[in-house]
């Protein structure tokens, strides 16, 4: 857990105890405005992921902000709870959940919102019909697909339609359509090559609503993520919602494929050491920049790298004129490679406007993996 020292409201920001974890409010409300601006007259809408920032008070903004389904997306049932304590009445767990113990709670919480759940088999759609007939709620049930992401998901096609036809139907749960996620870009990929994928891993799941549809079932919903796919999936008839997870705070690995929205959350960091000309040592290693998927990218410093991350030291090699730069007690910014993973190593946003702090805002659901 986070120790975080609490400043006062109006510390520059470069004042702050480092490593930090920085959100710019303004550029935030930018990256809202302008992604959920696309969906604003499409038959599509967004509902934002939760899990990247894990944090209420962004949720509240990005709903707010309107092109939204009005509700949002979480990962695990941790998140779901900590969300619904939070106000809101709309929630996507876009996962599966097949333990008894969490079904209970799953159901539990059903109680006091709408609860969306994916299912990708059917002994655990059956599980999940008598945990809500048990507990006297409804779930909403989305059938999952394998668009191309390898990971959870039902093959498309014929074993998509059985699963489908076999849960309709079932005592406590409502079918209320299908959905699939399509995989994201990676460092280097090709952005037309990567488009033309996404609409071919889409066609996928819109191929498996035709599909159903001709069966006789009923697909309200066909839900797909994430961020990176906006551009293609509203042009789709039949996609209702985008879910989309990093555009609000940003990160390095989606602005190649998002270049309109810039970075809104950063890791300030302080130079501890200068030792010699090519090298400069961070307070901000791996335990605050999280780097397994990718290194974080130091920013505004020509010549300046940071190549290596220990677990308390972040190593910045030096070229050029940059070797005169970054010495003990400066400072210096870090762009998260993979948003997600980063964020969980805060229990706080330093919230800022105007280059000065306006509070701490808790990330509430970090940590809630279970």
């Amino acid at each position: 857990m986070e120790r975080p020292i609490f400043q006062p409201v109006g510390t520059p920001v470069e004042e702050l105890d480092t490593p930090a974890l920085v959100l710019d409010l303004d550029v935030m409300d930018k990256n809202i405005q302008t992604f959920q601006g696309y969906f604003a007259a499409t038959t599509s809408k967004a509902r934002p992921v939760v899990t990247s920032h894990l944090c209420p008070q962004i949720a509240h903004r990005q709903l707010d902000a309107g092109g939204t389904v009005g509700g949002i997306a979480v990962t695990t049932l941790g998140e779901a709870e900590v969300f619904a304590n939070s106000g809101f009445d709309d929630i996507l767990l876009a996962n599966q959940v097949v333990t008894v113990s969490k079904i209970r709670r799953l159901c539990a919480l059903a109680a006091q919102a709408s609860i969306g759940i994916a299912v990708d088999n059917l002994d655990n759609a059956q599980q999940l019909s008598s945990g809500a007939v048990a507990a006297g709620v409804e779930l909403h049930v989305l059938v999952e697909i394998d668009a191309g992401m390898g990971r959870c998901g039902i093959s498309p096609g014929v074993e998509a339609l059985k699963l489908t036809q076999r849960v309709d139907g079932l005592p406590g749960l409502k079918l209320v359509g299908i959905m699939g996620s399509v995989p994201g870009p990676k460092g280097g990929d090709d952005p037309s090559e990567h488009e033309s994928q996404t609409k071919a891993n889409l066609q996928v799941i819109l191929d498996s609503k035709e599909a159903m549809e001709q069966g006789g079932l009923s697909i309200e919903v066909v839900s797909v993520g994430g961020a990176h796919c906006y551009a293609q999936a509203i042009q789709m008839a039949g996609v209702t919602e985008v879910r989309a997870g990093r555009y609000p705070l940003m990160d390095h690995r989606l602005k190649s494929f998002l270049p309109e929205l810039n970075p809104a959350a950063k890791i300030l960091a302080s130079v501890i050491s200068h030792p010699i000309d090519g090298m400069a040592v961070l307070d901000a290693g791996h335990k605050a920049t999280a780097p397994d998927q990718g290194r974080p990218v130091l920013e505004g410093i020509d010549g300046a790298e940071a190549t290596r991350f220990s677990a308390e030291h972040g190593i910045v090699e030096l070229e050029g004129d940059a070797q005169s730069k970054l010495n003990p007690g400066d400072k210096a910014w870090l762009v998260p490679y993979e948003l997600g993973a980063s964020v969980n190593q805060y229990d706080y946003f330093r919230a800022a406007k105007n280059g000065k702090l306006e509070g701490f805002w808790p990330i509430s659901a970090r940590g809630r993996l279970a």
